[in-house]
């Protein structure tokens, strides 16, 4: 076991400040964290070792049952809420001492550390890997091996529990995730940034039109974003259009179904990516499953 270097530990230092200033940006959407945590003991049954953990602010009018305390013995679940700068200080906490700590569960030892090249993946409104419907940013903190917990492979019970097969099972049923098989849920820890200015909901298309529909929650605007179109057809031609949204909807005129499309949304006044939709006619494996598309 090697403990992480002074160099490690400075580049972990400096993602933390671009993710803490991405939600202090929107803070102005966010209410209360979720937080949900999953330990375990694993082979040895002497030290609890953090299984599946991430952090997810909530939008500030959301209202949702938190309260998970689920307890196997050597495999607990725990779902609970703290405030931004408690977030905060758990994430820092991380990395200056080493220790996750979150309210309900052991203390947990951990090393852990973020790459600034590499430090967020990007995943549109149509991906449900958690609870969020929204689109988001994935703040996922490499674990030292030493240091992961292992998802339980057996089935797990108890008297006032419900069964599961895994312990991944599990996760998936009480926090709502889906990031894999049974050994996704190995030493995972993750912080969120959703941006809650507003989503693609629903992509009518048609022969001769295409209709967007976009969700904005309490405290953001349709005014404030725009639609990016690009159609592609059959035959190779493409043209392109701005979405300008009224009651959340916008259309945009085709000659013929389209071959792929790509929709982003984006804020009018900087042009970051708000949004993004795809669609691949054919395609098993990528819109057709994950997103609203409607044929008319």
């Amino acid at each position: 076991m090697s403990p992480i270097s002074d160099a490690q530990r400075e580049n972990t230092r400096l993602v933390l400040k671009e993710l803490f200033s991405l939600w202090h940006k929107r803070s102005g959407l966010y209410g209360n964290v979720l937080f949900a945590s999953a330990v375990g003991k694993g082979y040895d049954k002497k030290k609890w070792r953090n299984v599946c953990s991430f952090l997810l602010p909530l939008h500030k009018a959301e209202v949702r049952s938190i309260g998970v305390q689920a307890d196997y013995g050597d495999f607990k679940l725990v779902e609970g809420a703290i405030s931004i700068d408690e977030a905060k200080e758990v994430l820092s906490t991380v990395v200056e001492r080493d220790h996750l700590c979150l309210p309900g569960t052991p203390e947990i030892e951990i090393q852990a550390s973020l790459h600034p090249n590499s430090p967020h993946h990007f995943w549109d409104s149509g991906w449900h890997r958690f609870p969020l419907f929204f689109p988001y940013y994935e703040y996922n903190l490499s674990i030292d091996q030493d240091f992961k917990g292992e998802s339980p492979q057996q089935a797990l019970y108890g008297v006032d529990l419900p069964v599961f097969p895994s312990g991944g099972a599990a996760i998936e049923s009480f926090f709502s995730t889906r990031l894999g098989d049974n050994s996704s849920y190995g030493g995972f820890l993750a912080a969120l940034v959703p941006d809650y200015r507003g989503k693609i909901e629903e992509i009518r298309i048609g022969t001769n039109s295409i209709q967007v529909e976009i969700e904005c929650l309490a405290g953001s605007s349709e005014k404030d974003l725009i639609g990016k179109l690009f159609v592609r057809y059959h035959g190779g031609i493409s043209i392109t259009a701005d979405l300008n949204f009224t009651d959340h909807k916008a259309s945009a005129e085709i000659r013929d179904f389209p071959r792929d499309l790509l929709v982003v949304l984006l804020c009018r006044q900087d042009g970051e990516l708000v949004d993004r939709r795809s669609f691949l006619a054919g395609s098993q494996s990528d819109c057709c499953w994950r997103n609203r598309f409607c044929k008319s």
